[in-house]
């Protein structure tokens, strides 16, 4: 999970244009990172374009960045 964390951190990071340092584990997607659905879905395709599975994941559902990364790996 810690490689997929730093990638996903990584995708994160490069898409709002912020340092990975100013995304912790307990950052709030839509609070903290000011994410609308929009921005939700555009990244989601990015994880997709990046090789993740995102069939499963559900925005309602994900609050926070480890929640994500969580979402992400409960599956592979």
């Amino acid at each position: 999970m810690a490689n997929t964390r730093q990638k996903v951190k990584r995708e994160l990071a490069d898409f709002l244009g912020v340092d990975m340092e100013d995304i912790e584990d307990e950052t709030e997607l839509t609070t903290d990172l000011h994410m609308d659905a929009v921005m939700l879905t555009d990244f989601m395709e990015i994880l997709t374009k990046a090789g993740y599975d995102v069939s499963q994941l559900d925005f309602t559902e994900i609050d926070t960045f480890l929640e994500l990364v969580e979402a992400l790996t409960a599956h592979e």
